[in-house]
């Protein structure tokens, strides 16, 4: 959602709302996400400064992914909470305020990415992560004989 500063100003605070995103597009660069759907995000509004806002987001996304073993689409239901700050002041870690409009696309964005795992297996399907077996199987002769002190 995009809103103005002279928008921001005017409203009674704390302000919530609530709006539908297509991240589609954006998420499309990612080899593992097949599809989403639109985005459903709940957003209460806070002034923390002159014109610096803190936004509580409920992100509310489902995603096919790809299996990272057989490569099937597998679908992924994303439900997360985030609080993120938007200032026009550079010195501070957070979104920036470009102009005078506050955009949420790009935390919501942000906070959908965090959320969304590193690899997904469909049911039915063992993974086995070949660099842990390898590291179990590995001993040190220079340590095997302090094995036997203990």
């Amino acid at each position: 959602m995009r809103f103005t500063l002279a928008q921001l100003r005017k409203l009674s605070l704390p302000y919530r709302y609530e709006e539908e995103l297509d991240l589609s597009e954006e998420l499309a660069g990612f080899e593992d996400i097949l599809s989403s759907s639109l985005c459903h995000v709940k957003g209460e509004i806070h002034e923390r400064g002159f014109d610096t806002y803190e936004i509580e987001f409920q992100i509310e996304l489902d995603l096919t992914m790809a299996c990272s073993v057989t490569l099937e689409s597998v679908p992924y239901h994303i439900e997360t909470t985030a609080k993120e700050l938007f200032s026009t002041d550079p010195s501070l870690e957070a979104f920036p305020i470009d102009g005078q409009t506050l955009d949420t696309k790009e935390a919501v964005l942000t906070n959908v990415l965090i959320a969304k795992p590193m690899k997904v297996v469909a049911p039915g399907v063992e993974f086995k992560d070949e660099w842990e077996e390898d590291e179990e199987e590995t001993v040190n002769p220079a340590f095997a004989s302090l094995k036997d002190l203990l």
